[in-house]
């Protein structure tokens, strides 16, 4: 397995558009769908700002820049690939950080309206995290609302530096069942090929 910065963040922006997507279609059970995007949604802007950072100097995406330069010291004296593997205590920063080290260390200015949206998803994502949430049938709606917009300001201000998001966002989350292949053997090639291609192209922007 192997999910880099980009396939990773592509992957859950995809997963909560899949999720606010499904919602307009339920009757009911919208509840999990909600928290599915929310995660998702988060997690994806959190991985995409780290992969700014990261095609600038990857240092700027830990939290002690000493330890991270130790750590790849470390990596070249005993043939390591990555700093996790020497040193998996080191910490990576969150949103809040990744968008000041953004404005202030690499002069990307994150547009307001998208700071207001990860604010307010923050905000949402700590209540299922770490508490409960309890809100009536009008504060739900205007939270997917408010979950869609956020979706479409995060597409809108990572696809200024990141080049066709949005193809590759409608070709993440590709799943091949076994039955497919049952059914039409020559499916095979023309998925793995497909794929592959996919895979060069998140391989591209690294």
């Amino acid at each position: 397995m192997k999910l880099s910065l980009l396939a990773n963040g592509i992957d859950s922006l995809k997963a909560s558009y899949n999720s606010l997507e499904d919602i307009d279609y339920l009757v009911e059970g919208g509840e999990h769908r909600v928290k599915d995007a929310i995660l998702s949604l988060n997690h994806a802007n959190e991985i995409l700002f780290k992969l700014l950072l990261k095609q600038r100097a990857e240092c700027l995406v830990f939290v002690d820049i000493k330890a991270y330069m130790n750590a790849k010291e470390e990596i070249r004296s005993r043939d390591k690939s990555n700093v996790f593997e020497v040193k998996p205590g080191l910490q990576t920063i969150g949103i809040s950080e990744a968008i000041k080290r953004l404005e202030l260390l690499c002069d990307i200015e994150v547009c307001s309206y998208l700071k207001r949206s990860l604010d307010y998803l923050k905000q949402k994502r700590n209540q299922i995290m770490h508490y409960e949430i309890n809100l009536n049938e009008g504060e739900f709606k205007a939270l997917i609302t408010k979950l869609k917009n956020c979706y479409e300001n995060s597409v809108r201000f990572f696809s200024q530096y990141i080049e066709g998001l949005s193809d590759k966002v409608e070709d993440a989350r590709f799943e091949l069942y076994e039955q497919d292949l049952i059914d039409d053997p020559d499916v095979e090639a023309m998925v793995d090929e497909a794929y592959y291609d996919y895979l060069a192209g998140l391989s591209e922007q690294q």
